[in-house]
């Protein structure tokens, strides 16, 4: 019998072989874009040391291999290498590092070291540059006549030299995640006023630098190549934005989505609506860093963790579904569809840590596992297992290696050496 494939004849018995090889490679495919394809369960690596990410036989190496194998336990598939930059006052045209030049050849061996050890045990990494505004003395946080200045509140005097400053802290980072074939490089976090602006809430300067921050994304890519991820983080807060006179919770992603959807007709309005639509576009993931509410102070909190989660859950379904009508609206407006990671979420373990998540300034609150614990389990639930198909991975916040992270009374972010939350994790990433 004859079988027929394409226009060539062959045998029942070839015909059964080429289609179990057909079959194999159809499967090799599919693993490999699964395995592409996974979403990233990821936490943010933070350090206030040159030498803080290192994997040497120093007890600090020690500490670090070891937090690395337990994330590796608990399911995390990803690490997120924060770096820290600096404005020195929020109205300076400089960017530049917290790292000595004399130390910054070492800071990139020692990490080279340790994202070879992440991937030698199963993990992707990222780099993650974030900008900090310090005063002339180092004061952080720093304010000036009763306005506190951030990173997403800043105002250079001379936007394309602050522009070329970023490019050149940024070069030696792009190389390195470039040499080492890591799979996400961020641009920039949360600097609202440079990208879309502040629009109505700022009448004197209300719009930020799009084309720059595409030329930004150019430069990125031919450094690092095509197979590495290139994001920008959005601030996605409970901070709001003015639309037409109307308050709209959401920060600076609301900000991109009122921008890019907006019926302008002036050219000089639709000249910066294209280029903020180009500049979203060129990325290839938008990062959302994410500090709303899961409850109000006068609510009060179930002790049990189920019954805590399932409370708390209702608002984080509100977040999640309004980043995806919000999504719908700029896909509809622009053609482009997008996926979503949650670049910067953290509850800290304190009583009340989900009612203003965005304090994390704050070192002061009671020890609170359970009120860590039910935060997560409610975020996990509406993003995670609720898998929507935008969703493509969550980098907690965060976990400091400079010190215990094993610490149960510990009352920063980091889940670690903390039973309920890291279950929580267990539990999650295992199943999902």
């Amino acid at each position: 019998m004859l079988k027929r494939f394409g226009c060539r004849f062959v045998t029942s018995a070839t015909a059964a072989t080429f289609t179990a090889a057909f079959m194999a490679l159809l499967i090799v495919v599919g693993s490999l874009e699964s395995a592409e394809a996974a979403v990233k369960k990821a936490m943010n690596l933070t350090t206030y040391q040159s030498w803080g990410y290192t994997v040497d036989s120093t007890p600090q190496g020690e500490r670090v291999k070891g937090l690395i194998l337990r994330l590796k336990d608990l399911g995390f598939n990803h690490l997120t290498f924060n770096v820290r930059a600096k404005m020195v006052t929020g109205q300076a045209d400089d960017v530049g590092s917290f790292v000595p030049l004399a130390e910054q050849a070492t800071e990139e061996r020692l990490l080279e070291e340790t994202v070879d050890f992440a991937h030698a045990h199963g993990f992707t990494t990222g780099i993650r540059p974030i900008l900090l505004v310090v005063g002339p003395r180092g004061e952080f946080p720093y304010t000036k006549n009763g306005v506190t200045w951030w990173h997403g509140n800043i105002e250079p005097r001379d936007r394309a030299r602050w522009f070329a400053s970023l490019k050149t802290f940024h070069e030696r980072y792009m190389q390195l995640a470039a040499r080492k074939q890591m799979v996400q490089y961020t641009i920039g976090a949360e600097l609202h006023s440079m990208t879309t602006g502040l629009g109505e809430r700022r009448p004197k300067r209300p719009r930020g630098e799009p084309a720059l921050w595409t030329d930004m994304v150019k430069y990125a890519k031919s450094i690092l190549g095509s197979k590495t991820e290139v994001v920008y983080d959005v601030n996605y807060t409970d901070q709001y934005v003015l639309e037409g006179g109307t308050k709209k919770l959401g920060g600076e992603f609301e900000q991109f989505r009122y921008e890019m959807t907006r019926d302008y007709r002036k050219p000089q309005d639709l000249k910066f609506q294209n280029e903020l639509r180009e500049f979203w576009a060129s990325l290839d993931v938008i990062g959302i860093d994410m500090y709303r509410a899961l409850a109000s102070r006068r609510s009060g909190h179930p002790s049990d963790l189920e019954a805590l989660a399932t409370r708390l859950r209702t608002r984080a379904d509100s977040h999640a579904t309004q980043l995806d009508t919000s999504l719908l609206e700029i896909e509809v407006a622009t053609g482009e569809a997008k996926n979503l990671e949650l670049k910067e979420i953290g509850y800290r373990s304190v009583e009340g840590s989900f009612v203003d998540p965005a304090s994390y300034e704050s070192s002061g609150g009671r020890l609170s596992v359970l009120h860590q614990a039910g935060g997560w389990k409610a975020i996990l639930d509406s993003f995670l297992a609720a898998q929507w198909p935008w969703f493509q991975g969550v980098h907690v916040w965060e976990t400091n290696v400079d010190r215990d992270h094993l610490d149960p009374r510990d009352l920063g972010f980091s889940p670690l050496g903390k039973t309920e939350s890291e279950s929580v994790f267990r539990d999650y990433f295992q199943r999902f």
